[in-house]
């Protein structure tokens, strides 16, 4: 049972601690490690309220007696959306966004990242915690770790490093800074709701041949935006106050 135990948490983290490790390499000037490992603890822990929160306006949101579609857009965009977003960015306005290890625009998006993969690296271990996956050979539990990394947990740290974008370069635009910052969140709330309910769709087996790519879509759109982002606020030269 211990050698179980620790093969199915190994299983839960890889997924995070892999993209951590992919995108630190990113930053020219690397970060203190106690500030990321403290992001990413806090990003584990604020999943907890989250989590909570969710499942109690979800609840709430059923006695309702709403048409499937409006439950369905505030389940997934007003409440799971917005409540996992919104956690996963106060761990960085409170923690970190105002601490002197800020010293170039880059580091906005990043630790917004290193927040959303602790967030989701508990959401994992959650899953792997589930007793349908009790008795899945180590070769299952392979694929559901692969299938966590290159879905789940991407999006995680593409909506927030969405978000991070944003806000990075909301200093380089006073007077547009609001706005940068909520269409930021708006953009990843929306795209985060999207995802999720498309794959919620496809577990249901009741999407159309079309709707089963939409996720990756949403995921690739994700990406690239992301990664073009970062790229440009690379070269943009640390001279805002933060």
């Amino acid at each position: 049972m211990p050698n179980n135990i620790l093969i199915y948490f190994l299983f839960a983290i890889a997924p995070g601690l892999i993209w951590l490790f992919y995108f630190l390499r990113k930053d020219k000037l690397p970060e203190p490690k106690l500030q990321i490992l403290k992001i990413f603890v806090y990003g584990i822990i604020a999943t907890i309220p989250a989590v909570f929160i969710e499942l109690t306006l979800i609840k709430d949101l059923s006695l309702a007696n709403l048409e499937p579609i409006t439950y369905t857009i505030i389940k997934y965009i007003f409440i799971i959306g917005f409540i996992e977003e919104l956690f996963k960015y106060i761990v960085v306005r409170f923690f970190i966004l105002k601490h002197s290890c800020l010293d170039e625009p880059i580091d906005i998006p990043l630790y917004m990242i290193i927040s959303a993969l602790g967030f989701a690296t508990l959401e994992n271990i959650l899953v792997f915690s589930n007793e349908a996956l009790a008795n899945v050979a180590t070769q299952g539990l392979l694929i559901v770790s692969i299938t966590r990394f290159i879905t789940a947990t991407f999006l995680h740290a593409l909506c927030s490093g969405l978000i991070g974008c944003f806000i990075a370069l909301s200093f380089y635009a006073l007077k547009f800074r609001w706005f940068l910052v909520s269409v930021g969140f708006i953009l990843a709330i929306c795209l985060h709701g999207l995802f999720d309910f498309y794959i919620e769709l496809g577990i249901m087996k009741i999407a159309t041949e079309n709707e089963t790519i939409y996720p990756l879509f949403i995921l690739f759109i994700l990406a690239i935006s992301v990664f073009i982002l970062l790229k440009e606020i690379k070269k943009i030269k640390s001279v805002c106050k933060i």
